[in-house]
């Protein structure tokens, strides 16, 4: 990661702010058959839909983007770069992924339970949420030849880059046939690469994005977009939102730029941002136990199996990473850290 110097304080806030989302997402569901399996007509549903559904990922692969441009790869050492992701990102996507498929098997109450025959689908499917990680680390890869290239150098270049992901992702689903198998989860990867490309554009080409007509045209789009997202909420216009092209993406992009404008600093989200990778990978083995035990135990209270479900998949997380972090193979295994204890991670 950046040095801690280099840090940017409301990006951190936000880092924050966006992992809870995701855990809050997680322990609602994305649909009625997941999570706390509520009704498509509820509150926490409605919720979800409005302010999750369409701005989580894109805000996340945005900071990701925005990171990066920190400290972009070199022709010279993408090769290192792309060793440290893998070790960073796949590693633990592997490991915890089939530690979370075996618990998912073997815990009553779980949802969505797979075969144990389909645990080796991990090395080459998206397997529930950890299918962000496979996509991020195409990303990188990508990322990793623009960059070294020179392909993003200037606005001009960028936008162009920009534009053509754009392009390519509008194309996704016409192009290819909804069966057609999703390998590596490259889909998503073509979803995050514009949000990871606008985010170093963002923090590359500052200068050029402060110019007031740019939060005009960001918080413009964004009320627009909201307003028919409302508006096929409540039935009152039939089109379907989907949260990776067209209007959805809007959404995520518009939505996000007006975020970061905000300067937005809370040191308790930035503390939470500091764990945000650890409380992505092991929040729903709390989210989940903590529903299935709270259930156990007679209580079905919507707040309370919410509110508690929620604590424990943000608390667990952080604990996990201490205690993981003070071995060497298991901070590697677990964390996708480096062997050497006083490391921070790349």
């Amino acid at each position: 990661m950046d040095d801690k110097k280099e840090k940017d304080l409301t990006i951190e806030t936000l880092r924050g702010a966006v992992i809870i989302l995701v855990v809050i997402g997680h322990v609602i569901g994305s649909g009625s058959d997941g999570g706390m399996q509520v009704k498509d007509d509820s509150l926490l549903r409605y919720f979800y839909y409005t302010f999750i559904e369409f701005i989580q990922m894109p805000l996340f692969a945005v900071i990701a983007g925005w990171v990066y441009s920190l400290r972009p790869v070199t022709l010279e050492k993408m090769g290192g770069f792309i060793s440290k992701k893998f070790m960073r990102i796949l590693i633990p996507m592997f490991v915890v992924g089939a530690l979370y498929f075996l618990v998912q098997y073997l815990t009553p109450g779980t949802n969505r339970k797979g075969e144990l025959s389909e645990i080796w689908k991990l090395l080459v499917f998206p397997y529930t949420l950890f299918w962000y990680l496979y996509s991020l680390f195409l990303v990188f890869l990508v990322i990793a030849i623009l960059d070294s290239f020179k392909w993003m150098e200037t606005y001009s270049k960028w936008a162009v880059v920009f534009f053509i992901t754009l392009v390519v992702l509008s194309l996704r689903d016409v192009v290819l046939p909804k069966d057609f198998p999703n390998y590596l989860s490259f889909k998503g990867a073509l979803y995050l690469l514009p949000c990871f490309i606008f985010g170093v554009g963002l923090k590359r080409f500052n200068q050029n994005f402060q110019a007031r007509i740019f939060t005009f045209i960001f918080a413009l789009l964004l009320i627009i977009s909201v307003v028919i997202q409302q508006l096929i909420w409540f039935k009152m216009l039939d089109y379907t939102l989907d949260r990776d092209t067209g209007i959805g993406l809007l959404i995520g992009l518009s939505g996000t730029a007006i975020l970061i404008r905000l300067h937005l600093k809370s040191n308790w989200l930035i503390w939470i941002g500091g764990f945000a990778y650890s409380i992505y990978l092991f929040h729903a083995f709390g989210t989940a136990g903590g529903r299935i035990i709270i259930k156990a135990t007679g209580t079905n209270a919507t707040w309370i199996v919410f509110t508690i479900s929620l604590l424990i998949g943000i608390i667990l997380p952080i604990i996990t990473e201490k205690l993981l972090d003070r071995f060497k193979l298991i901070r590697l295994l677990f964390l996708g850290r480096s062997f050497s204890i006083n490391r921070k991670p790349d």
